[in-house]
């Protein structure tokens, strides 16, 4: 499929900036018994378009959609079956094992991806119309980037598929109850998340994008990562340890569906999944996201907010010494 201003066939769309090489995207979306907030990602996805006019518009693109199905059953190849012809839509279906999870799910994804530009997101987000335009704007600042858009959390309730079907409404969706945490961390640090020693740790891929080039070059996703947690701070972490440099897209937005709260098996993969990270990265910052268990714990009460102790992550960090290892 490919992307245009207004959803109007590319041979009418005049926004194109002069000598701008077109972009192709692939959007990786690994689900597992989402059908119906899968259904409503799919949906947003057919209507991206270009970004503004003038020097800061978006990249021409086109785009293909990879659906990881991690083996569901609850009717998700059915539903994808069934799903507008209208959308570049790949899909493919991995039997459930001990191995199953993102790390796996996105990987599988990344085997099929033909586009130089990776876009990761969750099956339980809905993305804005400028979505794809403004990770491909980010990209085409400068090589090597890591790019995280931005999250907005969405209170309880159904989501209007038939309206969701003509384009993008707010009207359609539960109202935002919560902005992205990050921001405020950046107003508190008064630091962009290209300027931290941690920002790694704050690529989260329910919304990133990544070339495809530096992706395959680290081999990908670590799969030891099962569970709940750090698949993808770990990845960001290689991929800035090898001069990548991360930034924040705050326009390219996902809506995600009200989650619910960190129960004790998420915590405890968590925790695991940490020890691995810091026996596969024995450095004093990893070590340190440590630092975040109070806040995740649902026995324990954090003692500050998210963005304080994210705040207190960095500060020490960089008393530590740590190299973000960002090389322009």
């Amino acid at each position: 499929m490919t992307a245009t201003e207004d959803d109007r066939p590319r041979s009418q769309a005049d926004s194109r900036p002069p000598g701008t090489a077109q972009v192709h995207i692939s959007v990786i979306i690994p689900t597992f018994n989402a059908r119906t907030t899968l259904r409503c990602c799919l949906l947003s996805l057919l209507h991206q378009r270009l970004g503004s006019h003038g020097p800061d518009a978006g990249s021409p693109f086109t785009y293909e959609v990879i659906v990881v199905d991690d083996g569901s059953s609850d009717g998700t190849t059915e539903m994808i079956a069934q799903f507008p012809s209208r959308l570049d839509l790949r899909y493919t279906f991995l039997p459930r094992t001990d191995r199953s999870g993102r790390a796996r799910a996105r990987n599988a994804g990344l085997a099929l991806a033909t586009g130089g530009l990776v876009v990761t997101l969750d099956a339980d987000q809905v993305v804005e119309p400028l979505f794809l335009a403004e990770h491909a704007r980010l990209h085409a600042g400068g090589p090597g980037r890591v790019v995280a858009g931005q999250r907005l959390q969405l209170a309880e309730g159904p989501m209007n598929e038939a309206r969701l079907e003509h384009g993008f409404d707010p009207q359609a969706l539960p109202p935002v109850v919560r902005g992205d945490e990050r921001e405020q961390l950046f107003r508190l640090l008064d630091r962009s998340l290209e300027d931290m020693v941690t920002g790694w740790h704050h690529v989260w891929t329910c919304n990133a994008s990544f070339p495809r080039d530096r992706l395959e070059a680290v081999g990908g996703f670590d799969e030891t990562f099962t569970g709940w947690g750090l698949e993808d701070a770990e990845l960001a972490y290689r991929l800035v340890q090898g001069g990548a440099t991360t930034h924040f897209a705050p326009s390219a937005v996902v809506r995600h569906e009200h989650r619910t709260p960190v129960t004790a098996d998420m915590y405890r993969e968590w925790c695991r999944n940490l020890a691995y990270f810091v026996r596969r990265h024995p450095a004093p910052e990893v070590r340190l996201q440590e630092i975040f268990a109070p806040a995740i714990d649902p026995d324990r009460s954090a003692p500050g907010t998210w963005d304080d102790i994210a705040a207190e992550f960095e500060h020490t960090a960089r008393r530590l010494g740590a190299d973000p290892g960002q090389h322009p």
